[in-house]
């Protein structure tokens, strides 16, 4: 079992090495990047370990952790419907390089397909895939943002994040569409509530400085 165990830890460890050099590759290639670097394979386990990828530099806990997921049936049902919603497609394709374009592009659509159905059923999202704006605000003031300080930087985060214009799903994409607004509000909502942590909230590692002056980069005007 504990052999089980490591293994499983060194794979997410790799995950976030490859992920984290992905990141830095598009950056530099001037990529608009709303929506996380969405990398992925058909592997079941890579595919759980880049949802837990999300990490916080600012108060003791991770208050963005999981957003909107903390019901494991209802994410593990999720899981369930997109490799079903997408066996045809792997079963059909040989086998992707990671870093090729097309590896990319289904990567995306099972992320997109993943927390759009997370969102749905934790009421998030109305039917068409889009924010509900009210419920997500009063969730996250009640059970995401607890402290004061938290609810502060929270508000502030919510009041830009709801109200942004997200990348849609590209037309000319018509097989197996999610709606992608989800990921983007994600994504958005953590990197303002972690670009605007209080002085005294924030963490002092060396890779939560690494992390910061990655905030600093994707904020840059050459990368809006």
């Amino acid at each position: 079992m504990k052999m089980s165990t490591n293994g499983a830890t060194m794979k997410c460890v790799a995950i976030a090495v490859v992920l984290f050099q992905m990141s830095v590759i598009f950056a530099e290639a001037g990529h608009q990047r709303r929506g996380k670097e969405l990398l992925d394979t058909e592997d079941s386990d890579f595919f759980r370990c880049k949802q837990a990828s999300r990490k916080s530099c600012c108060g003791p806990e991770n208050a963005m952790k999981r957003f909107g997921d903390k019901d494991k049936v209802a994410a593990d049902e999720c899981y369930a419907q997109v490799a079903e919603k997408f066996a045809t497609v792997t079963a059909t394709t040989p086998k992707q390089d990671l870093f090729s374009g097309e590896a990319v592009k289904i990567t995306k659509k099972k992320q997109f397909c993943l927390h759009e159905c997370i969102g749905k059923k934790n009421k998030l999202l109305t039917e068409d895939g889009s924010l509900n704006k009210t419920f997500i605000a009063d969730y996250a003031m009640k059970s995401v943002f607890k402290e004061q300080w938290q609810k502060q930087i929270g508000q502030k985060a919510l009041d830009k994040c709801l109200e942004e214009t997200y990348i849609p799903w590209p037309a000319e994409e018509t097989e197996n569409k999610c709606n992608p607004v989800y990921v983007q509000f994600q994504h958005c909502l953590w990197l303002e509530y972690e670009s605007n942590c209080p002085d005294n909230k924030i963490k002092l590692t060396k890779k939560c400085e690494k992390t910061r002056n990655r905030y600093r980069m994707q904020k840059s005007p050459s990368n809006q």
